[in-house]
């Protein structure tokens, strides 16, 4: 258990505390440090996870960008339709 620990767990904490500035977590208690150290590893990992599929990253934000920005313009579709009386789809 010791060495999967080693190999998992540590080398995330290290870089945190040594490159990224969690040498002191600025929050008061257990759980705001809990949550702290949480949002931290999680962003690495992501940042990890970029860094190894960049193809698939880029993929993936450009398909959620693109259906926000859909979403975005339906909705402003259907206020223009109801505040100007006119609908614009067929």
């Amino acid at each position: 258990m010791k060495g999967l620990r080693q190999g998992t767990v540590e080398p995330v904490f290290g870089s945190l505390t040594q490159y990224y500035g969690l040498n002191k977590i600025p929050v008061l208690g257990i759980d705001g440090a809990h949550k702290t150290m949480l949002m931290a590893a999680i962003a690495f990992n992501i940042k990890k996870y970029i860094k190894c599929h960049p193809n698939k990253a880029a993929e993936d934000a450009l398909h959620k960008a693109k259906d926000y920005l859909s979403e975005q313009l339906n909705i402003l579709t259907c206020h223009l339709g109801a505040e100007f009386g006119f609908s614009l789809r067929p």
